[in-house]
């Protein structure tokens, strides 16, 4: 008898495991007919919502209406997670969001300057109302704008066409400090935020003759410049992101990680990075390329681990199906899930044109452990969908162009 219970229990214990590492699955947030653009997350009480536009009538397109025009009939606005909608006006077009508040722009013809000019509205956020506020700001029509954590945002002239300058303005829409990089302009920029510090990278214009890029760390609160540096311009790609303490600069074969003080603390090189991630408990940083996944360690850049991706990806695929049909792995980004207990790659499959075969085109989260070794897949979407994953208490979020579900344990 005692043996009998002694292997239920072992069986019972067996099951909890295996049944533990499936994740269960709910649609926590209703499906519209709206076209979901952004989804964005508040930081402070983790509650979700959706920046939309609505659907515009192909018909209205194949009569060749001007863009500008068609425009100022598209109505935006937000769905709250739990399904409260508050549209924008006609025209007014979401910009960016903080916490407590959200920009949009809606344009106005300028009478005195014979132009469209764009008009930058904030709104407060109190329990899921927009209180717009009195503060007003005119800028031009081709500017970008970025937000930073504290609530205070960069306004930058940089297009298709050379930026000369960009502005920090205050969370209260006044301007803290204008930057002239360059005397010729500049061809790209890239910002990234860590601890109330700015880092800026700058590209100068071709007619500039310096093949050195400029550095500027600034502090966030008051727009001042901290501190300047150059390094050489050797980066095919120009991308720039904060983890912790260090800013990493990266491109096709170069990983580049800085202090906040402009020391270069690491380097390392690559074949085309695809995706550089933060990993668990800010030790160590995911890199994903397209053949292999790297973890290294921050703090100097050591490879603790690297996988083949196919070692995940050739468990999705039949040996006849590998046979008929040619399939490109697509490696679309790097996860932490569950407070950094496990990491998750998104890998997109991509059918070829050669033999006949029922598969479809999809993208993939494959679970995996500290050391990288396989814990499980989902099927998350098919190809055509935009995918973005918010980690959230031991659970994580998979959203996606026509839905949001939340995965558990």
């Amino acid at each position: 008898m005692l043996r009998k219970t002694a292997i239920f229990i072992c069986l019972f214990c067996v099951f909890c495991i295996v049944n533990a590492q499936n994740l269960i699955e709910s649609i926590d947030l209703v499906q519209t007919e709206d076209n979901i653009i952004n989804i964005y997350q508040n930081d402070d009480t983790g509650e979700i919502f959706r920046h939309y536009s609505n659907r515009i009538d192909p018909s209205i397109l194949d009569l060749g209406v001007a863009r500008d025009l068609l425009a100022e009939n598209v109505q935006e606005g937000i769905i709250w997670e739990k399904g409260k909608k508050i549209p924008f006006s006609k025209g007014e077009h979401f910009l960016a969001t903080n916490n407590d508040f959200i920009l949009t722009v809606k344009d106005f013809w300028d009478i005195e300057k014979e132009d469209f000019i764009k008009e930058v509205r904030r709104y407060s956020i109190i329990h899921r109302s927009l209180l717009e506020s009195e503060e007003k700001l005119q800028i031009s029509k081709d500017h970008e704008i970025i937000m930073l954590k504290n609530g205070n945002f960069i306004i930058s002239n940089y297009s298709e066409n050379y930026g000369t300058e960009f502005k920090i303005y205050s969370n209260k829409m006044k301007l803290l400090e204008t930057y002239n990089p360059f005397m010729l302009g500049f061809r790209n920029i890239q910002f990234a935020e860590n601890n109330n510090i700015l880092i800026v990278v700058i590209y100068p214009t071709k007619t500039h003759q310096s093949n050195k890029l400029k550095m500027l760390f600034i502090n966030t609160k008051n727009g001042y410049v901290l501190r300047e540096k150059e390094i050489y311009n050797n980066f095919s790609t120009k991308k720039i992101f904060a983890i912790n303490d260090l800013f990493i600069l990266y491109g096709a074969g170069w990983v580049n990680a800085f202090t906040t003080d402009g020391k270069l603390k690491w380097d390392r090189t690559f074949d085309n990075p695809v995706s550089i991630f933060d990993g668990d408990q800010g030790k160590f940083i995911y890199v994903v390329t397209v053949e292999k996944i790297y973890c290294l360690k921050k703090k100097n850049g050591s490879i603790k681990w690297s996988k083949k991706i196919s070692k995940y990806y050739e468990l999705n695929l039949g040996k006849m199906l590998e046979d008929v049909v040619n399939i490109d792995v697509i490696p679309l980004g790097i996860y932490s899930l569950y407070n950094g207990a496990e990491i998750g790659v998104i890998i997109g499959q991509k059918k070829g044109t050669i033999g006949r075969s029922n598969l479809k085109h999809k993208i993939i989260l494959f679970r995996l452990d500290k050391k990288g070794e396989l814990l499980g897949q989902i099927d998350l979407a098919t190809k055509s969908e935009i995918v973005k994953l918010i980690s959230i208490n031991g659970t994580f979020k998979v959203i996606t162009d026509n839905f949001v579900k939340t995965y558990s344990r």
